[in-house]
């Protein structure tokens, strides 16, 4: 006699296999879960070599000598002819042109980057006929900006490669840590 199979016993068959099937996708879900774990922690691990990199490039400031004198030089040749009329010769300013010199431009551009001031000059000025400085007739005019509120000139031009200059941060402050006199108080 065969044994028949009751309702009960071919309804727990097929919630078995219905289980087992669900165990393999929770198990190939679980193998793409830790896949893409691994994976966007190798991408964490890369974004951050490369931020790492970034912020050591940020660390560069307008103290650091980023322009040179010759540069300076071309600047204020391209500065006479594009910008005085507006900003003045002494870079005084005048009605809406701001100065460009002194506290002036210090507290305007203070914390900014040279890749900011770039983007203002190179896509707004002369206000007469935005946009016709080439780049790197913007740098040398920047250098002379630079040079005129006596930032130090350094050894290598300022370029006009626009991620070098928003890692540029204009700044009086100085970079390096302060200096430790020698002499030590007891309390």
């Amino acid at each position: 006699m065969r044994a028949s199979k009751s309702r009960g016993d071919h309804h727990h068959m097929n919630w078995a296999k219905k289980a087992d099937c669900c165990n393999t996708k929770n198990r190939l879900n679980l193998q793409y879960a830790v896949l893409a774990l691994l994976a966007a922690g190798a991408l964490a691990f890369v974004g951050g070599a490369i931020r790492s990199v970034r912020a050591a490039d940020a660390q560069k400031t307008t103290m650091d000598g980023v322009y040179t004198a010759d540069q300076a030089t071309r600047g204020k040749t391209q500065y006479s002819q594009a910008c005085a009329n507006c900003h003045m010769d002494d870079l005084s300013g005048s009605g809406q042109a701001l100065p460009l010199a002194g506290d002036a431009f210090t507290e305007t551009w203070e914390g900014q980057s040279v890749g900011d001031l770039f983007d203002l000059i190179h896509n707004t000025m002369p206000q007469d006929k935005p946009g016709t400085l080439s780049p790197d007739a913007t740098v040398d005019v920047i250098a002379y900006l630079l040079q005129f509120n006596k930032f130090p000139a350094g050894s290598t031009e300022l370029k006009s490669d626009p991620a070098a200059l928003k890692n540029i941060l204009i700044t009086k402050k100085s970079n390096e840590p302060p200096k430790q006199s020698g002499r030590f108080e007891i309390r």
